[in-house]
């Protein structure tokens, strides 16, 4: 198993230990959301998938930081999140989600577009605040234990190159 795969279930331990039955769990467990929530992870033999609802990153085991991921995810569960919905007619076109940061600014997580969409029409916006999932003081310990993991594979993989 490898590493990224090994933060993958201590994440899956923790989500099931705070939420219990709200957390669903597809794919052999390999796709995991919580249940009246949007965030979800997701994992596969070369990379974590961070995402709240069409909006998620892929972060490669060999190529990309997998303390991004895993710093991602938990502010995603600790943190407001700002979801902006964009509107022509009565026709979404593009969804921004943000997160708010140390400072209660919010930071882009990602934005999702469709192609089809009548250009001409007048563009709305609704915006919504989502409140955080749980409080960080509640489960700062396993966060720490969980990075602490992820920065020690990051340390192993500096020194074996």
């Amino acid at each position: 198993m490898k590493k990224h795969q090994l933060i993958f279930d201590k994440i899956k331990k923790l989500l099931s230990e705070q939420f219990g039955a709200d957390i669903d769990e597809y794919e052999e467990g390999t796709y995991l959301s919580i249940s009246d929530s949007e965030i979800w992870i997701s994992v596969d033999d070369s990379e974590l998938t961070v995402g709240y609802g069409m909006n998620h990153r892929h972060y490669h085991s060999e190529y990309d930081d997998i303390n991004e991921a895993v710093n991602e995810f938990f502010n995603l569960l600790t943190r407001k999140k700002r979801i902006t919905e964009f509107y022509k007619g009565k026709n979404s076109y593009k969804i921004k989600t943000e997160i708010e940061n140390d400072n209660n600014e919010f930071k882009e997580l990602s934005t999702s577009f469709t192609w089809l969409f009548p250009y001409w029409k007048k563009t709305r916006t609704k915006t919504e605040i989502e409140p955080s999932l749980i409080d960080y003081a509640k489960i700062k310990n396993e966060i720490l234990e969980i990075k602490n993991y992820a920065q020690l594979y990051i340390a192993f993989c500096l020194l074996t190159f």
